[in-house]
């Protein structure tokens, strides 16, 4: 059985890792025998209000594609009016649109400014 390590990730500062099951696995590349690494459960992250959720659905099948969400976790059901939704089968634009959206230049436009 291949082990996959961790997908190494480029993410501004200020966001925390709530989680990361995110493995290296690659979809495209990688054998169809090992997409028990494709789940709903692979990376959340957090900056204050905002969280950032990536899952593969449905879980463990190869049709299936990644699904990036950000949301604002001070909003009533928050996963159901998302802020951000993104999907794709390709693991590298995934990664890019990680990136963007923590990027405080991108994110920043869902920041309540704080009141002194």
């Amino acid at each position: 059985m291949k082990e996959f390590k961790l997908q190494p990730l480029r993410i501004c500062a200020g966001w925390k890792v709530a989680y990361n099951n995110f493995s290296e696995y690659d979809p495209e590349k990688d054998e169809s025998e090992y997409s028990y690494e494709l789940y709903e459960d692979l990376l959340q992250l957090e900056n204050n209000e905002l969280l950032i959720d990536l899952g593969w659905y449905p879980h463990g099948e190869l049709e299936g594609s990644y699904k990036l969400y950000m949301v604002n976790i001070t909003f009533e059901a928050p996963f159901q009016h998302p802020l951000e939704v993104f999907s794709s089968r390709s693991k590298t634009e995934i990664l890019e649109k990680l990136e963007y959206w923590t990027n405080s230049g991108f994110y920043q436009k869902y920041i309540r400014p704080t009141v002194k």
